[in-house]
């Protein structure tokens, strides 16, 4: 008797949590149905670039700014808080391929959106290697002109790898604010 109602007790415990589990998975879909919704359909702020190629023309203030906002939006709302974000620097092709693995995992925005987002991580969390980098990674990650890349190449060319920072702003008429801006980013082995 004793035995029956302990088993009896059991499966109406086993019950009472299928039923709660099944809520509880009912709610989390309908709540993550609801927020892709909002996602989806929420319209970009006036800023926004509308397409890649504004990206690019975007001044580093503009850049800064929507896209701080766009990966507050699409990073740190529904995946992780932007302490991960901070606490890691990449390279510009890390962060590409890391913002297309978290657009397959389900990130939503457009693509001009995720082209802003990667050249944000590049320009503000990345990592570039002076003695090796190309001009157009110079500029995407320091902020350098066109023309400052290129002589930082050029100089590197001509008189060999630069050995820390120090080296590198003596490359003539560079914008050495951009140096200062983030040192951290320069990597010179």
């Amino acid at each position: 008797m004793n035995n029956q109602k302990n088993q009896t007790a059991a499966y109406t415990s086993n019950v009472i949590l299928a039923v709660a589990g099944s809520v509880l998975l009912t709610t989390i879909a309908i709540a993550s149905e609801a927020r892709a919704d909002q996602i989806q359909t929420a319209k970009p702020p006036a800023t926004q670039p509308s397409s890649p190629q504004a990206a690019v023309a975007m001044s580093d203030e503009e850049l800064a700014k929507v896209g701080e906002q766009l990966v507050t939006k699409v990073c740190a709302t529904t995946c992780h808080g932007m302490e991960e974000i901070d606490e890691a620097r990449r390279t510009r092709a890390a962060w590409i391929d890391l913002v297309r693995a978290m657009k397959i995992k389900g990130a939503q925005a457009t693509d001009p959106q995720f082209e802003t987002i990667n050249k944000y991580l590049a320009r503000y969390y990345g990592l570039v290697a002076v003695n090796t980098a190309a001009p157009d990674e110079l500029s995407a990650v320091m902020g350098f002109s066109s023309k400052d890349a290129q002589a930082i190449v050029g100089y590197r060319t001509a008189n060999g790898p630069f050995a820390d920072i120090d080296g590198l702003r003596k490359v003539p008429g560079i914008d050495v604010t951009k140096i200062d801006e983030q040192p951290e980013a320069l990597r010179f082995k």
